[in-house]
């Protein structure tokens, strides 16, 4: 017989959903299931409709507990589950029959601790949904190749997107995985709680399946806690930062700084969103448009005011080095500022494949293109675009 899956359901007033996510749980393809449903103090209907399918189905088993949180009602599952791999599934979302059977398969084929799938956003207020975009190719990652999942995490590698899911409930993990890191995360945290520990996990693996289909369907509410304002947010973002940042140091200093360009991100999120600001101007955090800059690019920056600076900052972060040299007009007054900036004549004695334009104005990025074509400069090697904060006001 193959082997038992544990699949944890922290459940909390999800009646309206709970039975289109119990239902994909019954119609799974793998059979040999325990599905452990955790009422977390629900005031609706929803403990009472997971008594009827522990009625129905033996594979269902119900835990009824005062209100503690989604961690607490989670870590209860764990501690409860017997089987050799543990899956999660929130309670308002919903999952393919095939998921599991899949999962299984892979994992074990590879012998490896980790399965991940793809998933879909379901969005209520427009009732549709659209499968994420892949990261990593469909495969193995063991030994050296670990190191591309790394640097994926967060972010994908040249930061053109978000990267790999942290999420617990697109994967299924080697129980003993679980065990040994749950203890770990912070049971303050009512945020990224579970971003911490799949974190956590994919670091200590020694083996993950990445598979390309998208088998969970992941409910985007309006209501949602990540939806809602909190004027803590802010506090929640410092425990997840303090938690994680220690794991990320050990790993490598790449994924150090993805880590803390991630942070930053959130805590421009929480003032703006979660705690209400709505700075106009939003706290300056600009990506250079790497979508257009291959890996192997020998690149000029033209700029060292406020958005050249950021950009460079940027590339020092995440491809250090490839930035051959940077230039500016005003290089005498900036170099007595010590920034490491020379002047335009320099391009004279570089080889370069872009010159990427690091100003705000389009007007005043069109006069620096028109006098780099004058000198000389194929036009095709000269890239700008209006710089977009990594997140908005």
């Amino acid at each position: 017989m193959r082997e038992l899956i544990s699949v944890v359901v922290p459940i909390y007033n999800v009646e309206a959903y709970i039975k289109r996510c119990l239902e994909s749980l019954r119609e799974q393809t793998y059979k040999n299931l325990e599905i452990i449903l955790v009422d977390d103090g629900s005031t609706d209907a929803s403990g009472k409709l997971c008594e009827e399918y522990a009625q129905a189905d033996s594979r269902f088993h119900v835990i009824h507990q005062e209100n503690k949180g989604v961690l607490r009602a989670r870590n209860t599952g764990i501690e409860k589950a017997k089987g050799a791999y543990i899956g999660f599934v929130d309670g308002d979302d919903w999952i393919e029959k095939e998921m599991y059977h899949e999962l299984y398969q892979r994992i074990c084929e590879a012998q490896a601790e980790i399965a991940m799938c793809r998933k879909c956003i379901f969005d209520e207020r427009s009732n549709s949904s659209f499968a994420e975009n892949s990261v990593l190719e469909e495969g193995v990652y063991k030994g050296y190749r670990l190191k591309k999942v790394w640097d994926n995490l967060f972010f994908r590698q040249d930061y053109s997107g978000i990267g790999i899911s942290l999420n617990l409930y697109d994967k299924l993990f080697k129980k003993e995985l679980i065990l040994e890191n749950y203890k770990q995360v912070d049971m303050r945290l009512h945020y990224f709680e579970d971003m911490a520990l799949s974190f956590f996990c994919m670091l200590q693996a020694s083996g993950i399946v990445i598979c390309d289909e998208p088998f969970y369907y992941y409910r985007q509410r309006s209501n949602s806690l990540c939806h809602s304002r909190d004027s803590g947010y802010l506090e929640q973002v410092s425990i997840f930062y303090q938690l994680l940042n220690a794991a990320a140091s050990n790993c490598s200093e790449e994924l150090l700084s993805r880590f803390h360009v991630f942070v930053a991100e959130r805590a421009v999120y929480g003032v703006n969103h979660m705690m209400g600001l709505k700075l106009k101007q939003g706290i300056p955090f600009y990506f250079p448009p790497f979508e257009k800059i291959s890996f192997t690019d020998r690149v000029v920056l033209y700029g060292a005011g406020e958005i050249g600076r950021l950009y460079y900052q940027m590339f020092q972060m995440a491809r250090a080095g490839q930035i051959i040299l940077w230039i500016d007009r005003q290089y005498e007054r900036l170099q007595s500022q010590g920034i490491p900036v020379e002047g335009v004549h320099a391009l004279q004695k570089k080889r370069f494949d872009k010159i990427l334009i690091g100003v705000k104005s389009k007007s005043s990025a069109s006069v620096i293109r028109n006098d780099l074509i004058q000198m000389g400069v194929a036009e095709e090697k000269i890239i700008w675009e209006s710089p977009q904060m990594l997140t908005e006001a």
